[in-house]
């Protein structure tokens, strides 16, 4: 029998990876969407050209989730605000949209056959405690300097949690209340919570994927989320770009194609992984700093980026990288697509209709 798989966010830019992944290995795979984000709507026309069901709905109302046709066999809930600037300024949709939303979803899943949730979570859920572990400047970025951690100030939790290999699933979520997460890290950690205990309490097989810096084809990136898909096409179109700080800190990057076939492994090993917590990203071997990538570009030709340094954002993290051994070892799974390769297939995207 053929399976369905619900994508929540389906028309976003995972969302959208994700489903036509899905589809071309034979599942029936339903995009549902608030569609709020206008860019979303651009993927449209994709998703219907690939026989893709779309349902129009919020998982803030649990009614738009009851609609969604039965059976159904998985969810990989990517619906959500998000962002920093947006929870901000917005703080009750960040809530009601990430963990109320969230709940919906569980919920339905509990009341209809427990069937698996495979949940977007974000590493904005860890503290801005991982800057007290010093950092220093290596060429256009920066690099953790552990031997001059001190001990006092820095909880013994924290170090647990971090190695050279990145950060891993037991750094702490809470700081007791000394460091800021953004309203957009609370919301999203109050989701990554109700997963677990759904799991843990009533046996829905839930997955939460701790996700980096996802980047990749279909993203429509804008200035506070994106920022790859953004900067290639401030390149190409000329634009002025705004920094952040000082443009050293660093991510890890994990390419659109990779983390689509993460997430339908997940769903098609769920008794392996079910109830599992990940940290999910480029990894060690695929960071990037702001400034290495704005390199990268210039060689591009043509006019160099016009950069205009502004105040660090709050809740930044000066390098985050994902430790994804963890999803490594009881998956077998890992990015194939390194950084550099995944900026020039965006460029080569957008190259090609210009």
């Amino acid at each position: 029998m053929q399976k369905t798989l619900v994508v929540t966010g389906g028309c976003g830019f995972i969302g959208t990876n994700i489903v036509l992944h899905a589809k071309e290995k034979g599942y029936k795979v339903i995009a549902f969407d608030s569609l709020i984000r206008p860019l979303s709507e651009e993927n449209l026309p994709i998703l219907k050209r690939a026989g893709v069901e779309i349902v129009r709905g919020d998982v803030r109302n649990p009614q738009d989730i009851e609609r969604l046709p039965k059976p159904i066999h998985g969810i990989i809930h990517l619906g959500a605000n998000p962002g920093i600037p947006w929870s901000i300024a917005w703080p009750i949709f960040d809530f009601t949209t990430n963990a109320l939303g969230t709940l919906n979803v569980l919920e339905f899943s509990r009341l209809n056959g427990k069937f698996p949730v495979i949940f977007a979570s974000t590493n904005k859920i860890y503290s801005e405690e991982i800057n007290l572990v010093p950092v220093k400047a290596k060429g256009k970025r920066y690099v953790w300097d552990f031997a001059k951690v001190n001990k006092k100030k820095v909880r013994a939790t924290v170090l647990a949690g971090l190695t050279r290999s990145g950060v891993n699933e037991d750094f702490p979520m809470d700081s007791s209340g000394r460091f800021p997460h953004s309203p957009y890290g609370a919301s999203k950690a109050t989701a990554d919570l109700y997963c677990q205990e759904y799991f843990h309490i009533y046996g829905v097989p839930t997955v939460v994927n701790r996700m980096s810096c996802i980047y990749g084809l279909y993203q429509k990136g804008v200035e506070d989320q994106g920022w790859t898909d953004w900067f290639v096409r401030a390149k190409i179109n000329n634009q002025p770009l705004n920094i952040y700080g000082d443009g050293k800190q660093v991510r890890d990057a994990l390419f659109g194609t990779d983390v689509t076939k993460l997430y339908i492994k997940e769903f098609e090993n769920i008794d392996d992984v079910a109830g599992q917590v990940f940290n999910v990203g480029g990894g060690v071997k695929n960071t990037i700093s702001l400034l290495e990538a704005i390199e990268h570009l210039n060689k591009k030709g043509g006019k160099p980026l016009k950069l205009t340094f502004k105040p660090w954002r709050a809740a930044d993290q000066k390098i985050y990288i994902s430790d994804i051994s963890k999803v490594q070892k009881i998956l077998g799974w890992k990015p194939k697509v390194g950084v550099i390769e995944g900026i020039d297939k965006i460029w080569d995207a957008y190259s090609k209709l210009n």
